[in-house]
């Protein structure tokens, strides 16, 4: 073969770009309600490692909903996307973010009465 036959032709190369699938947004949404777990870790873990990630909980549950909606949009004109995991991340992210406010309502009322 020659070099001429050997160059690949712009149609036949290859694009190398971001695809927009959602995995960082659930990634992200999982990790976020999964610390919910830490203070139910077991009391030989020093109480840092227990309480100090539940402040991680929110930022992490932003960044899922920032990251989720973007990919969304990205998706939006593309006709066999797949939006499960961006979808999945958005709603991760939701609850992150919507059961510490929940959480610290429910205790102010408990110890109001």
């Amino acid at each position: 073969m020659s070099i001429e036959q050997q160059t690949p032709t712009p149609s036949a190369q290859v694009t190398v770009g971001r695809e927009w699938t959602g995995t960082a947004s659930m990634v992200l949404g999982m990790v976020a309600v999964a610390l919910f777990g830490c203070p139910w870790l077991p009391g030989s873990v020093p109480s840092q490692l227990r309480y100090l990630p539940l402040y991680l909980t929110v930022p992490l549950g932003i960044c899922a909903i920032v990251h989720g909606i973007g990919d969304l949009h990205h998706l939006r004109g593309e006709a066999g996307a797949d939006r499960r995991r961006a979808r999945a991340g958005v709603a991760l992210g939701l609850v992150a973010v919507a059961v510490p406010p929940a959480l610290v309502v429910w205790a102010c009322v408990a110890l109001s009465e």
